[in-house]
């Protein structure tokens, strides 16, 4: 697995529907993936926008929510895709001791 390609993907594809949508559009029309060395994991992840697959595979925490947003996911949805990852905190009181 190639972490830092797939986070440098996500970052500048990312980036470019920010700094190309002056130009009308998304700007992220000519975004080439394949500049990438991605797994075929990765790859397959990054075409179908697999957050949850991003998530497992140790995508950046910040990438990953810059990352859901960009690609249209509410809030709420992106919760609901990392829901089944998500560990139950125990916590008990100073006073429950």
């Amino acid at each position: 697995m190639s972490l830092y390609q797939l986070n440098r993907c996500v970052y500048d594809w990312v980036r470019a529907g920010e700094v190309n949508s002056a130009e009308g559009g998304s700007g992220r029309e000519g975004f080439d993936a394949s500049a990438y060395e991605l797994s075929d994991e990765e790859r397959k992840a990054f075409e179908n926008k697999d957050v949850a697959a991003f998530y497992q595979m140790g995508l950046h925490q910040v990438l990953l929510n810059r990352f859901a947003r960009a690609a249209g996911f509410a809030r709420d949805d992106y919760r609901k895709l990392l829901e089944a990852f998500a560990t139950p905190e125990e916590r008990t009181g100073r006073w429950q001791r």
